[in-house]
């Protein structure tokens, strides 16, 4: 170490040594820097930039020794072999340079450091090379310990500045690198220069052939703007990279701002993709580069996507394991990086693949119970049809129509009649066995098919089996609206043997059910076709009967007993059918009622009475029938207002009258209704007293105005002890009670001689007046008489008004 010290400050011109130490320092730094950007890079360009390392780095360690080399006072003039010297400076790039390739080739932290012990090699190289270029005579004198102290410092240190100065791309670990390659390189060239014993050397060249000092200027010079124009090359092109990553990262920022996922490839080989495309692969985060295109889409998709550039392909994407979803993608040529490569578009096509299903699932099925509809039960009927005729077997189809439904939406609303029906279709379900078809058909109709039936009891047990299984739905949800239905059976080919016709019979079949009394199955017998196209041609005609002015009014009076003053009269609905003429309001109101049509005409009933009410001299009462139907209906009461408001009615005029059936129903909703009714000062007459279920309990839930005894209890009453005894209850009740007392249906004057006898106020009948036109009872209605005139009084009445 003595020795090296001694060499360095007292042999040397410490001014071209601070020069040599400048160049060696810069030449470090070029090296680093260019080193970790040959890394970064890739292609040729790597190899560009490694050949730009190694030969200003390479030129810089060169220029760094020779600069030395001439610092070093030898005591003799001394010279330089022109070819040894260019010689030494060839080894120095050569194998500087091949430490650099190796340090950036490897793939292992441990050939970093390799690589640098290689430059280390190549810096002693260069440097003994170098010495040997020395002009002067004799032999120089190795110290063997110092020179291999000096190969080992070279390789050693600049193993670890390699290593150092590459493990972070930071300036930092750059500058220590550079750091620990200076001291490498100055190590081992002032320790190989202390290594030289020139004490047996002699001069061979004169002193005016000795290298001049001021060369070590001009190579320090040039070394100089080999570096910087190295690391100005090196600036320039980070400039230009940082530009580039800026500008990737913003078309990388548009890219993953898409919602499809995009690929750039190099022919089958994946270059980058979106963020979109793997979140949509389930790989977030992850790195595509260099993977092949056919890891995520068959073999197929790759190569019909390479020949029909630009059109869209339906195709599969594998996302994990096995399994893969839809998608549609579509191939583009573009220019990524300078060369053209191929742009590929992947829409997600899941949620449109469901939506699809979804629409071909309710194209076939009822969207709130998920049966089979109309137009999927009418193609399995079609195909039963057909395979039965094939098979020569026969099958039944069951119709079912829900018992009062409408009456459970018009109480509960909407929504509870939704569940029913859901119920409906899960306790059908359960009922029937899986070769069975069941489908809704619309509002509450069902059907189901049962084939290969053999016998008609089959279809039977099927139907008794449906109608338990709703009984058991009911028992499992007492709180819910009740499942009820009646079931009409048609069967192939007895009935029919085609479609339409087989639904046709099995409907007439569940009319039948139906006025037999509901929650009960019927066959289609032949003769009940014709009844129910009557009846289905009378509800089409009702149903344009109040347009046509097919439905008028006629008057009952109602009549004090004593006195035989009209107090009030009646209203009564008919219907004048243009072909069949007058029907009975025994046969058009109840199919009123079952198909809605009652609150149209209830409605036009009201109004029309009201009208001619209102027109009257004489302040007489009019009375009105409300059905079951109208009163479970929310809109009655502004009904009945409104009527009175535009007719000018009063109020205290208008009697409605009730049946108890409307009662029955739904109690709490009934009498809520009449109380709105009655605050109108609207009274409120019980018609049909004793016919329902509970009377008694009726008449104390709500405070009636007026109680009419139903005609079956009058009829006879003068023979029949029994009626006799419930009439005089009933006038009992009335009076007890403070309610007047109504009897209907009064035909025989015997029947009206019992009354008479009793405590009963009015009555009305065909024996005291039939139901008329209104004009029939001007005289009554203008104030001229109080009582019906005789002449138009039956012959049998003309007692009452004696």
């Amino acid at each position: 170490m003595q020795t090296v010290l001694e060499t360095l400050f007292f042999q040397h011109n410490l001014g071209l040594v601070a020069l040599a130490a400048l160049i060696c320092a810069l030449s470090s730094f070029a090296g680093m820097s260019l080193l970790n950007h040959a890394r970064k890079s890739t292609g040729s360009m790597q190899h560009v930039w490694l050949a730009v390392a190694a030969v200003s780095v390479g030129f810089g360690i060169w220029a760094t020794h020779f600069v030395g080399m001439l610092s070093f006072a030898a005591g003799m003039p001394t010279g330089y072999e022109f070819g040894r010297t260019v010689l030494s400076l060839v080894i120095a790039i050569a194998i500087v340079g091949g430490g650099f390739w190796w340090a950036v080739a490897g793939t292992r932290r441990s050939d970093t450091a390799l690589g640098g012990a290689i430059a280390g090699i190549g810096i002693a190289a260069m440097h003994y090379v170098g010495m040997s270029a020395l002009r002067i005579g004799g032999d120089i004198a190795w110290d063997a310990t110092l020179v291999s102290s000096s190969v080992i410092l070279g390789i050693t240190l600049g193993a670890l500045a390699l290593y150092v100065g590459s493990y972070r791309a930071n300036l930092r670990w750059r500058m220590a690198g550079a750091g620990i390659m200076t001291l490498a390189i100055c190590s081992m060239h002032f320790t190989g220069m202390g290594a030289a014993g020139l004490e047996n050397c002699y001069p061979i060249v004169s002193a005016s052939d000795a290298t001049p000092e001021n060369l070590a200027m001009g190579v320090a010079i040039a070394s100089i703007m080999i570096l910087l124009a190295a690391l100005g090359a090196l600036y320039l092109d980070l400039r230009e990279q940082r530009r580039s990553v800026l500008e990737n990262d913003r078309m990388r920022g548009l890219a993953d701002a898409a919602v499809e996922g995009l690929l750039v490839c190099d022919a089958q080989s994946i270059v980058t993709v979106n963020a979109s495309f793997l979140a949509l692969v389930g790989l977030p985060g992850a790195k595509l580069d260099g993977q092949p295109l056919s890891r995520f889409f068959s073999l197929t998709t790759c190569a019909t996507l390479a020949d029909r550039p630009g059109v869209s392909i339906e195709a599969d994407l594998a996302v994990g394991g096995h399994k893969t979803i839809p998608v549609e993608v579509i191939l583009r040529q573009v220019d990524f990086g300078g060369r053209p490569h191929h742009a590929i578009a992947v829409r997600d096509l899941s949620a449109r693949r469901l939506a699809e299903q979804h629409i071909r699932f309710l194209a076939h099925h009822d969207a709130l119970t998920g049966l089979p509809n109309r137009a999927s039960f009418s193609r399995h009927l079609d195909s039963e049809i057909a395979h039965a005729t094939r098979q020569n077997q026969s099958f039944a189809v069951l119709c079912l129509d829900l018992d009062r439904f409408k009456e459970v939406n018009d109480l509960f609303g909407h929504p509870v009649g939704d569940v029913l029906l859901q119920r409906v279709a899960q306790a059908l379900l359960k009922s029937l066995d899986a070769d069975c078809i069941a489908a809704r058909l619309g509002g509450d109709e069902f059907a189901v098919i049962v084939p290969d039936t053999g016998t008609p009891e089959k279809a039977g047990r099927v139907a008794e089996a449906i109608l338990d299984g709703f009984r058991a739905a009911n028992n499992e949800s007492p709180e819910s609206a009740a499942i009820s239905a009646s079931i009409g059976i048609a069967l192939y080919p007895d009935n029919a043997i085609d479609a339409q016709h087989l639904m046709t019979h099995a409907d007439t079949a569940l009319y039948r059910a139906k006025h037999d009394g509901r929650g009960i199955y019927r066959y289609f017998e032949a003769e009940m076709g014709a009844k129910v196209r009557e009846r289905r041609l009378l509800e089409n005609d009702l149903r344009h009967a109040i347009s046509r002015n097919q439905l008028r009014l006629v008057y009952q009076p109602q009549i004090d007993i004593k006195s035989g003053e009209v107090t009030g009269f009646e209203a009564l609905v008919r219907w004048e059918h243009p072909v069949n003429g007058p029907i009975p309001p025994s046969d058009f109101i109840p199919i009123a009622e079952e198909s809605g049509l009652i609150l149209q005409i209830g409605e036009w009933v009201m109004r029309k009475a009201c009208t001619d009410a209102a027109s009257w001299k004489n302040q007489l009462s009019i009375a009105v029938n409300v059905s079951a139907v109208q009163m479970h209906n929310t809109g009655l009461p502004d009904m009945i207002m409104q009527t009175l408001s535009q007719t000018g009615l009063s109020p205290a005029r208008l009697e409605i009258e009730i049946t108890e059936t409307a009662l029955v129903r739904d109690m709490n909703r009934a009498i809520h209704t009449l109380r709105q009714i009655k605050a109108m000062g609207v009274r409120v007459a019980m018609d049909d007293f004793g016919t329902g279920y509970s009377s008694l309990a009726n008449l104390r839930a709500f405070s009636f105005d007026k109680i009419k005894i139903d005609r079956s209890f009058i009829k006879s009453v003068d023979s029949n002890e029994q009626s006799a005894a419930i009439v005089r209850a009933v006038l009992g009740l009335g009076a007890g009670l403070n309610l007047p007392v109504v009897a209907e249906g009064i035909e025989r004057i015997e029947e009206l001689d019992f009354l008479r006898g009793e405590t009963c106020t009015e009555a009305q009948g065909f024996l005291l007046s039939r139901p008329a036109d209104i004009a029939t009872f001007f005289a009554v209605t203008s104030g001229e008489v109080r009582a019906l005139p005789a002449s138009e009084l039956p012959p049998r009445a003309l007692k009452l008004v004696r």
